[in-house]
């Protein structure tokens, strides 16, 4: 302990003073894995359009041991055509139910090892932009207080960048009638 404060004390101040509550943890934890899913399905789709193991894992076909790897391999893939042959929801999905059997379970095998491996970064990519998120979701709806000068010498409050490009200025107008 730190000056009597436990671990959990100094981890609860460390968020207060970056601006996240409690009440942040719903925003961020569905940011995460909207996130998350969105990364998981873009991967699956590349690795189902550029095929790793077909293309670029060609050089090492010629290894020894891929020879060795090919039975098993061979058997892994029976198995998973018999279970995605099982499944009768899948071609009910229209993204999915011309696509070959074979190739979508490869493609995700593809995809979760590429995952995998980059896991390091995309975690922590992930936590920094949910963070980012609810730190932008703090800011919506909030005008700032400055004024700027309007047609006629008026003042108005600042808004938001993305309100202002839709709506016009206090005392200003997008029509035309010219």
């Amino acid at each position: 302990e730190q000056g009597g404060r436990g671990a959990m004390g100094r981890i609860k101040d460390y968020f207060i003073e970056q601006g996240l509550g409690p009440k942040d943890i719903p925003v961020a934890f569905v940011f995460h894995e909207v996130i998350s899913v969105a990364f998981a399905a873009s991967t699956w789709v590349a690795c189902y359009g550029i095929q790793p193991s077909a293309t670029i894992c060609r050089p090492l076909a010629k290894l020894p041991i891929a020879a060795k790897a090919a039975g098993a391999f061979e058997k892994a893939l029976a198995f998973s055509d018999a279970k995605v042959g099982k499944m009768t929801w899948l071609k009910k999905v229209p993204i999915v139910k011309n696509a070959a059997p074979r190739r979508l379970t490869v493609s995700l095998a593809e995809s979760l090892m590429f995952r995998g491996a980059i896991k390091p970064i995309t975690f922590g990519g992930k936590l920094y932009l949910s963070y980012k998120f609810v730190q932008w979701t703090k800011t919506l709806g909030k005008e700032k207080e400055a004024e700027v000068d309007i047609k006629g010498g008026k003042k108005a409050k600042k808004r938001t960048a993305c309100l202002s490009l839709a709506l016009p200025m206090p005392g200003e107008s997008r029509v035309s009638l010219a």
